[in-house]
């Protein structure tokens, strides 16, 4: 995290792949907040990984084994890869705020496991697919 942020002290760039897991979380973690459904900033983050993960293997970026093995060490670390909170209309939103708040979609995504890049080309039709599989798959 040092190595990718110490040179961007002023955040001239903000294509951060600290950011995995931010896309949407911070927005479901506000949104959770005083709900039955609350979550802590990392259980926010990790179900936002479990849907960039889906979303990354839409993309061909990484197999559906290793979508799964993100999914596996989350839930081996007992953190949730799901909340009834991320509702469609909590996504359009986070999307939104992050697009015009990040200059672009700027999607922290995994290329494989231990490997990853920036996206900003991400259709709707993919981010929708993707909501429909990470429900089918982690609800």
């Amino acid at each position: 995290m040092l190595e990718e942020l110490s040179p961007n002290l002023w955040e001239n760039s903000l294509d951060r792949l600290v950011d995995f897991g931010h896309a949407v979380g911070q927005n479901l973690e506000m949104s959770a907040l005083g709900t039955k459904d609350e979550l802590m900033h990392g259980e926010a983050v990790a179900c936002d990984m479990a849907f960039s993960s889906v979303m990354a293997c839409l993309l061909g970026l990484i197999t559906e084994e290793e979508r799964d093995r993100i999914h596996r060490l989350l839930k081996t670390c007992k953190l949730p890869v799901h909340s009834p909170a991320m509702t469609p209309a909590l996504l359009k939103e986070s999307l939104d705020d992050r697009v015009k708040n990040s200059m672009g979609q700027r999607f922290p995504l995994p290329k494989g496991i231990g490997k990853a890049g920036i996206f900003n080309d991400v259709s709707d039709e993919i981010i929708q697919k993707a909501y429909k599989q990470w429900q089918e798959l982690c609800a």
